[in-house]
């Protein structure tokens, strides 16, 4: 296998033969890498929690932030095709922006990234162990606490990621296709039932926002409902004709859930009624969820149970990115080479996958304890965000200078240089409009932090 960090000017690429094996070539086609994009992105949990945390900064105006956000990463989706048909490999933005910048900044994203992907599923699993706790005990006085829900979905995810790449994308599948039916079914019996205010489209009017700083830290949380479509781009190794596969299943998966999160959100806000956004914001209990229960009664349930799919997909999705990341960075030296082991019968990193468990259990029940799974879950969509603002900003970085120092002859004005620019512009204004005024704790220390692991990586 090839040692991606080298440049394609000419210089010598570095040959690393691997005794344990390879990662299982082809074993995915468009439909699987496909889900582990939307899967990623979590339509459920993107939908029916983000919803009231947005809401809390836009107020009625809560779509109008998704349907931003959705412009933006369409941007940076376009910028990651380009270099995903000409670097199929499992180490996704590690192996885009060493290749096309600098090995360094391929460190320092990767670096970043260990911020995101290999986090994800630990404070995920603690925030819907969380919500599963307070609805068991509030419907049917089970008590069933959060950490124990993290044990155990945790332990199961990690078997998945274990056995290898075709039942983690059967598993996503199934629920992929469960979560977004459910939710889908919720927004437009909202529309069809809507609360007071009726069917109005007043949440796409910039006037109705709170104030800028509002929509902006809006934006940002819906950016963060959006992310995941990158998720798919460390499976290139193991997808059929991946050069045509990774663009395609980014942009379908872009186009799909942006437009899947801007209908929902409007839809539960006009279901429960757009004159009654303060009562939304204000709920202790998750609002969807009243919503639920007034609109179907009993069978409010399925609503929980979407959740419950959508985080054990997305903590599947996560795992399957980050132990690829992982292998491939020790595979090029940049990391201990045992984590580039590779299973004799399922063809799966095991000591990346080993290494994936420790870290999902350390943050979900590390942060949930000292914070609390939903002050977790608030602070790292925050961190998780603003470390993707430089990760995006590099890749966009690297697609200008391949087109333009390597690949002259392909180069095109649009694709490589305005969206690449214009996405990087909207990421630092977006990032930068949400931080005036100062935003309150959890989400204002989400800034020191990465600041303070950029700084370590330095």
């Amino acid at each position: 296998m090839k040692n991606f960090n080298s440049s394609q000017n000419g210089s010598a690429t570095q040959e690393v033969t691997l005794s344990e094996g390879r990662l299982r070539s082809g074993a995915l086609g468009l439909s699987g890498v496909l889900m582990q994009g939307i899967t990623h992105i979590a339509p459920a949990t993107a939908t029916l929690f983000t919803i009231q945390l947005t809401t809390s900064y836009a107020g009625v105006t809560a779509p109008l932030a998704y349907l931003i956000a959705f412009l933006i990463v369409m941007m940076l989706g376009v910028s990651v095709t380009q270099l995903a048909k000409h670097f199929p490999s499992a180490g996704g933005y590690y192996t885009y922006v060493s290749r096309t910048v600098s090995p360094r900044a391929g460190f320092l994203t990767s670096w970043l990234f260990f911020l995101y992907e290999p986090t994800n599923s630990g404070y995920c699993l603690a925030f819907v162990g969380s919500v599963l706790e307070q609805a068991l005990r509030a419907e049917y006085q089970i008590v069933f606490p959060w950490w124990l829900f993290l044990l155990i979905a945790g332990a199961f995810v990690t078997w998945v990621t274990y056995r290898g790449i075709e039942l983690s994308a059967t598993l996503m599948l199934v629920f992929g296709i469960a979560e977004v039916a459910i939710v889908l079914l919720l927004s437009l019996w909202g529309l069809f039932q809507p609360g007071n205010g009726g069917i109005n489209f007043s949440s796409f009017h910039p006037t109705n926002a709170r104030s800028l700083g509002g929509l902006s830290l809006a934006v940002i949380f819906s950016i963060f409902a959006l992310t995941g479509w990158e998720g798919v781009a460390p499976l290139a190794e193991e997808s059929k004709d991946p050069r045509r596969t990774l663009p395609r299943a980014i942009i379908t998966a872009i186009l799909f859930m942006g437009g899947f999160l801007v209908l929902c959100s409007w839809g539960l806000l006009v279901g429960w009624g757009t004159e009654g956004v303060r009562a939304f914001v204000g709920s202790v209990e998750n609002p969807t969820f009243i919503l639920a229960k007034r609109l179907w009664g009993h069978a409010w349930i399925m609503v929980l149970l979407a959740l419950l799919n959508s985080m054990l997909a997305v903590a599947i999705a996560t795992n399957n990115g980050a132990t690829r990341v992982w292998f491939a960075m020790a595979r090029s030296g940049s990391l201990p080479q045992s984590l580039a082991k590779v299973h004799p019968r399922f063809q799966t990193p095991v000591n990346a996958v080993i290494l994936q468990a420790v870290v999902t259990l350390t943050v979900g029940l590390g942060l949930g304890a000292w914070i609390g799974p939903d002050k977790e879950f608030e602070l790292m969509g925050a961190v998780v965000t603003f470390a993707l603002i430089f990760i995006y900003s590099a890749g966009n970085l690297g697609v200008f200078l391949l087109y333009s120092r390597e690949r002259t002859e392909d180069f095109h004005w649009i694709l490589h240089a305005v969206f690449p620019l214009l996405g990087t512009l909207a990421l630092f204004f977006v990032g930068y409009s949400s931080l005036a005024p100062w935003p309150t704790p959890p989400v204002a220390y989400a800034p020191w932090m990465v600041g303070i692991w950029l700084g370590v990586g330095i």
